[in-house]
């Protein structure tokens, strides 16, 4: 008889934790007080130990998955009964290595593991499933939307097949190999694997769920979303995977439920609450699962309209705090600023442009722009005297390799251009800039940050970049230190363009200015080559008939 292993209380006021990594699989044999499981709690990283001996049926849940005090962690057989349904856990990656599983009915199963999704990338957070158990799907057919640090992935089946289960609810967080779906595949065939991850994985863009959704219940006593103090300041529900999976299981919409744990965080009890309350039938909110397919064999569905992130939330007034968990593309934009600040002493420089010739310029090739379709701002030019200088100064376009002892020097000129989008910052790449003309960068800029706006970046926007610009743009301000983007070695920041008055010859006369500031690695770049390099851009920016004569 299979017997449930419960996390224990691991100190005074801890309620719940953060699986760190398991140290057991699927079938293996555990002995008492051996360590199966690290949790990490808001105090400390807690080594578990077993406190049975027996065979591991299942785990339950995975690395960064919330468990609270009190729920299964480990399902298992008792030392000396034989646990005939375990099998051994699937390794990591295991996406091209699965085999369907025969059911003993017409069709066998098989086990969809998250694919490899862009390198470096270990988990993401499921952020829509476009398929419900019971729906036929079609191989390639997009079934769900992963959010990594990086970009936000469409899924696709790797096999026909109807969805016998989906793993995990809006929110959750999938290592990659840890199984996502389970399919059932066509009688006495073998199931057409994709062995590419890129198929698996092939097109990147921002997850919305369909329109025709089905209604949810809610209590008819619940708040509204907007007056809920259990909704985050980015609008989604304070409670773990293991309780939005309960309210998902019940249809319940937990953005009308007001939670009474700690600093309002909804719990299971809450969420039982809500169920025995008379029902009420509402409109699903825009999370909503799609209905499953009318059709066996549906072709793949079109990609979902971009709708903005969600407003945020004022915060209650009062006592208590506000917690959310730091996941997905903030996650990344944490990690790389946190690193470049430890590992690259900055300097930055800053002085002031004048631009009323490069004006001047720009609105005389505007209409000529516009005639090929084409919005023509400022930053092209920009872009093209960045290259033109790091030509004169290639350390600018280099990184360091820290275990090799080396300065690597680019060949190549990838320009980044920090975007801000509804989910942060993020910062997509003109590849090899340093052929192409100002208009074929001005067009490709278009297209590569409205994807990043849209969250519709692919992995190769947003890699390989050398140097980077960002723009406070409007937004004005008379200085600022960015931070570069690790692994490079130089940013350039810049500001409004706004009438100043300047003196220029004895005379105050009213010019167009701007301000730039740049950022270096004062490990390879000295002070004197950094202030030379912004002159450099400030001449090209100044006399921007320098750029004509050089341009690609």
């Amino acid at each position: 008889m299979a017997v449930d292993f419960k996390l224990p209380e691991i100190g005074e006021g801890v309620i719940e934790g953060e699986i760190v990594d398991w140290h057991v699989a699927v079938g293996d044999t555990v002995h008492h007080d051996q360590p199966i499981v690290a949790i990490l709690t808001d105090k400390a990283t807690v080594e578990i130990t077993s406190s049975f001996s027996g065979t591991i049926a299942s785990l339950n849940g995975g690395s960064g998955d919330l468990v609270e005090v009190g729920a299964t962690l480990v399902t298992y057989h008792p030392e000396g009964e034989q646990d005939t349904a375990a099998e051994p856990a699937a390794p990591k990656n295991a996406a091209l290595a699965q085999t369907p599983k025969p059911t003993g009915g017409q069709g066998a199963l098989f086990e969809f593991p998250l694919p490899e999704i862009g390198e470096g990338v270990m988990e993401g957070e499921i952020v829509d499933w476009h398929v419900r158990v019971g729906d036929f799907v079609t191989h390639d057919q997009p079934v769900v939307a992963v959010l990594t640090d990086k970009a936000t992935v469409e899924i696709t089946a790797p096999v026909d097949g109807r969805v016998v289960a989906l793993e995990g609810i809006t929110g959750d967080i999938i290592e990659v190999g840890q199984t996502i779906m389970t399919l059932e595949t066509a009688e006495g065939g073998e199931a057409a694997i994709s062995t590419s991850p890129q198929s698996a994985a092939a097109s990147t863009t921002a997850a919305v769920p369909a329109t025709a959704a089905a209604p949810v219940t809610v209590a008819a006593s619940e708040v509204e979303p907007g007056d809920n103090p259990s909704i985050s300041a980015f609008g989604t529900p304070l409670a773990t995977p293991a309780v939005r999976r309960m309210a998902a299981q019940q249809g319940i919409d937990l953005t009308r439920v007001r939670g009474t744990g700690p600093n309002h965080r909804i719990t299971r009890a809450d969420v039982e609450r809500v169920a025995a309350a008379p029902p009420v039938q509402v409109a699903a909110p825009a999370a909503a699962q799609p209905q499953a397919s009318a059709a066996p064999a549906a072709a793949p569905a079109a990609p979902a309209p971009v709708v903005a992130a969600p407003a945020p939330v004022s915060i209650p007034a009062g006592e208590g705090e506000t917690r959310e968990r730091i996941r997905g593309l903030r996650k990344a934009i944490f990690s790389q600023m946190a690193k470049s600040k430890r590992h690259i002493p900055h300097f930055t420089y800053v002085d002031e442009v004048e631009m009323d010739k490069l004006v001047a310029l720009r609105n005389e090739l505007k209409g000529e722009a516009a005639e090929r379709g084409i919005k023509l701002t400022f930053l092209p030019f920009i872009a093209k005297a960045i290259v033109l200088a790091i030509r004169k100064f290639p350390i600018m376009n280099s990184s360091i390799d820290e275990e090799a002892g080396e300065i690597v020097y680019k060949h190549y000129i990838n320009l980044g251009i920090a975007t801000a989008t509804p989910n942060g910052l993020t910062v997509p790449v003109i590849k090899q800039a340093d052929r192409k003309s100002i208009l074929e960068m001005a067009g490709e800029m278009v297209e590569v940050t409205d994807r990043a706006r849209n969250l519709r970046s692919t992995m190769d926007d947003i890699t390989g970049g050398t140097f980077t610009i960002t723009s406070l743009g409007r937004l004005g301000g008379l200085l600022a230190t960015p931070i570069i983007n690790h692994p490079e070695v130089g940013i350039l920041g810049i500001h409004n363009l706004q009438d100043r008055a300047v003196v220029r010859d004895g005379q105050i006369v009213v010019r167009k200015m701007m301000n730039i500031s740049l950022s270096f690695d004062h490990r390879v770049v000295d002070g004197d080559v950094g202030a030379t390099f912004a002159q450099e851009v400030k001449r090209y920016l100044e006399e921007p008939g320098r750029l004509m004569l050089e341009m690609v």
